[in-house]
């Protein structure tokens, strides 16, 4: 348990040792609900965006990497073009 001071502005800080336990980093989100006079305060589960972002880094060509969006959308049209042709 751990005792925490609401500022002027209605604010707490959590203590590190509930950010590391609950695994939350800064600017991440969570939900926060109320429940018979107690609060409720629970992790945001991240998008399956931000969950695999950068998962398939290895596997991209370091020539690709970084690339825009129409650099890519071109390239796999061409190839499909390329693999609908043969």
């Amino acid at each position: 348990m751990k005792v925490v001071t609401i500022s002027s502005k209605r604010q707490i800080t959590l203590p590190k040792s509930f950010m590391e336990v609950l695994g939350l980093e800064p600017n991440d989100q969570a939900i926060i609900r109320h429940e018979n006079r107690k609060i409720i305060f629970e992790p945001m589960e991240k998008s399956i965006v931000e969950q695999t972002a950068g998962s398939l880094y290895g596997y991209i060509h370091p020539s690709k990497r970084g690339a825009s969006i129409e650099t890519i959308m071109k390239v796999a049209n061409k190839a499909k073009a390329k693999y609908a042709a043969s």
